[in-house]
C-alpha cells in the first residue's frame, strides 16, 4: 500500500493546510543529539556544503564505515570540524 496515497485524496483546497502541517512537523523535530551518528546527506546541510564535500573529507570528519558502502558521522566530531573550521 502506498503511504502517500491519503495525500493523493485530499481535495485541492486541502493542500495548503496539509503542507503547513507537514512543515511545522518538520520544523518542530528534536534535534540530533550529540553523539548521533549522522547520513553524510545530513552532514552536508549541517556544513552548507554538497555531499560530494563530505565523502571528499570524511577522514577528516570522523566518518565511520558501517558497511562497506555506508559513512555515518558522529553528530559530535562533525561539530568540532565546524568548530575547528570557523575559529581559523
Amino acid at each position: 500500500m502506498d503511504p502517500f496515497a491519503v495525500l493523493d485524496a485530499l481535495p485541492l483546497e486541502r493542500v495548503p493546510a496539509a503542507i503547513a502541517h507537514l512543515t511545522s512537523r518538520l520544523l518542530t523535530a528534536p534535534a540530533p543529539t550529540a553523539d548521533e551518528l549522522l547520513t553524510p546527506a545530513q552532514v552536508a546541510r549541517l556544513l552548507q556544503t554538497p555531499v560530494r564535500y563530505v565523502y571528499r573529507h570524511a577522514k577528516d570528519l570522523g566518518a565511520i564505515r558501517v558497511s562497506a558502502r555506508k559513512l555515518r558521522f558522529r553528530r559530535s566530531a562533525v561539530d568540532r570540524h565546524i568548530k575547528r573550521r570557523t575559529e581559523s
